[in-house]
């Protein structure tokens, strides 16, 4: 899958850029295993409580959602803007580098990724939802519906 990034990120690149030595491709997110460790997890998750209480405070952000289709069309938060991790690298042109952007998953884990592929395309108030979506039902809204 991250290939497939790199590659499109190379295409993308490839039209603002006029020499390969000009070329830069942010690194790809690490994989599920180390995915905290090149980055402080502090510093770029948020979890649900204090999204809840963001929300709750009415503070402006971009609620981005990185799951396949078919999860979002399950269960989704309030608001969220739903484009799946697979498309992020030719699709994060719909989203604003100057707006805040918190993104979820089902677990976490995609949500960190994307995350941190934001953070390297100049999305600097990028957080991942610690748990995703999951952790949100959990222990926030116990209505919505789990998988």
């Amino acid at each position: 899958m991250f290939r497939r990034i790199i590659e499109a990120l190379h295409r993308l690149l490839g039209h603002f850029r006029n020499t390969p030595e000009d070329a830069y491709i942010p690194k790809v997110a690490p994989s599920a295993d180390e995915a905290i460790l090149p980055i402080d997890p502090e510093e770029y998750t948020i979890y649900p409580h204090e999204l809840k209480h963001k929300m709750d405070m009415g503070r402006d952000f971009i609620l981005l959602d990185v799951r396949d289709e078919w999860e979002f069309q399950v269960v989704h938060l309030d608001g969220a803007v739903s484009i799946p991790l697979g498309e992020l690298p030719r699709r994060f042109g719909e989203l604003s580098p100057g707006d805040e952007i918190i993104v979820y998953c089902h677990k976490g884990m995609r949500s960190l990724d994307a995350a941190y592929l934001l953070q390297q395309l100049g999305f600097n108030s990028t957080l991942s939802l610690v748990g995703g979506i999951d952790k949100w039902a959990c222990e926030i809204d116990q209505d919505i519906q789990r998988y």
